[in-house]
């Protein structure tokens, strides 16, 4: 693992002694690292590797074997997740699927009736700039697989949340739009301080986009390597 860069710098995750099983089959041990604040780390290797279980794990919806982990001055309402399988609500239109996001920051009966006009102009925005201003008030089951996916990527942005656990954010979509997607999260870490953590698979995206990179299989050490990545 490569040593940090100063002492005194600011971590916004840092993950200690992980060790993750998945049924009987070890996906990786000793993983111990730090990512700082601000940093776009990218996640790689082959299929089954574990890259989505570790996600999962950091999500808490998948428990590791031993080890800790921990998202430092962040509550849960600032890690946002945008999951492979998106887990949109079909029947709801893309509008209110993206509003659904905010729904956490609000008591219940605040939103039963509509969602305050300023969220709604805001999702309205975060659509428009990934490309899906025409189909706002069509039912996600109405909807492409490229579409789906930046609905779920909206919903998160609306969120603003401090941490975003990305997993394949850019699988359905065409390379324009999947750099146009990752300039706007590598955006959230300059502009914003931001920390996003993704499962990327495109070496090239890698080079363009993440701070750092932690490789994930056992042809690396204990099933795992961190390192820093040498930017093009």
């Amino acid at each position: 693992m490569e040593k940090q860069e100063s002492s005194h710098q600011e971590f916004a995750v840092e993950v200690s002694s992980l060790r993750l099983l998945r049924g009987d089959k070890l996906l990786f041990e000793k993983m111990t690292w730090q990512l700082p604040k601000g940093k776009f780390l990218a996640i790689t290797g082959s299929s089954g590797a574990g890259k989505s279980s570790l996600l999962a794990c950091f999500g808490k919806f998948f428990n590791q074997e031993s080890g800790i982990f921990s998202f430092h001055d962040t509550s849960e309402k600032n890690i946002g997740i945008i999951f492979q399988d998106f887990r949109l609500t079909e029947n709801l239109s893309v509008l209110t699927n993206v509003l659904c996001g905010k729904l956490n920051s609000y008591k219940w009966w605040q939103t039963l009736f509509s969602f305050a006009h300023k969220e709604r102009i805001n999702a309205f925005l975060i659509l428009k700039e990934l490309g899906l201003e025409k189909i706002i008030h069509r039912k996600v089951r109405q909807i492409s697989g490229g579409e789906l996916q930046r609905t779920a990527i909206a919903r998160v942005l609306l969120q603003n949340p401090k941490i975003i656990l990305a997993d394949e954010p850019t699988s359905n979509l065409d390379k324009v739009l999947a750099n146009k997607i990752l300039n706007l999260l590598k955006n959230k870490c300059k502009e914003e301080n931001s920390t996003i953590i993704a499962v990327l698979h495109d070496s090239e995206m890698v080079r363009n986009f993440a701070d750092f990179e932690l490789k994930i299989g056992f042809e690396n050490t204990n099933g795992w390597s961190f390192c820093k990545v040498k930017n093009v």
